[in-house]
Order: C-alpha cells, then structure tokens, then sequence
C-alpha cells in the first residue's frame, strides 16, 4: 500500500535572495484525502508573506494547485503539490 503526500512550497526571503522551499509535508492514506486536503490547503493556508494580503487567485494545475496572494505591495505564490510515495 502506498502513501499520498501533500506538500506545500513557498517563497521565502526578500527581493533577489526569493526562493522556493517545503514548508510542509503530510501523508495520507489514499489519494482522494490528499486530494481533498490540498484544495483546502489552497484556498486556507497563511504563507508568512505578505504580510496584509489583499487577494488571492487559486489555479488548479497538473497534481495540485498554484496559489497567488498579492499582497499591498508584492506578488507571492505557493504551490499545493499531490504526489504519490515511489
């Protein structure tokens, strides 16, 4: 039996120094959970950055999601990635 994850990646750091990094990462038991958990991560979850967000735009991809929260000041994105354990 194999076990589905749903992984959150997000920008950190500030103007040239942005990167990409797991901010989290959860098993599930079966690929509907996962499935379900990550569309509620996508519309719910509060990356640290920006600060004040103003709105938030969720596109639903290939095994996930890509989120954009544009804050008053900046654009940040994080993904909600579905992945099935090798």
């Amino acid at each position: 039996m194999s076990a589905w994850w749903v992984v959150i990646e997000e920008q950190g750091g500030m103007g040239d120094t942005r990167g990409w990094g797991v901010a989290d990462a959860t098993a599930y038991p079966d690929r509907q959970s996962a499935e379900d958990d990550a569309r509620l991560l996508a519309k719910q979850h509060r990356p640290p950055r920006p600060s004040s967000p103003q709105s938030r735009l969720v596109l639903r991809v290939t095994d996930g999601y890509l989120v954009l929260v544009k804050g008053k000041l900046d654009l940040w994105q994080f993904r909600v990635t579905v992945g099935e354990q090798a």
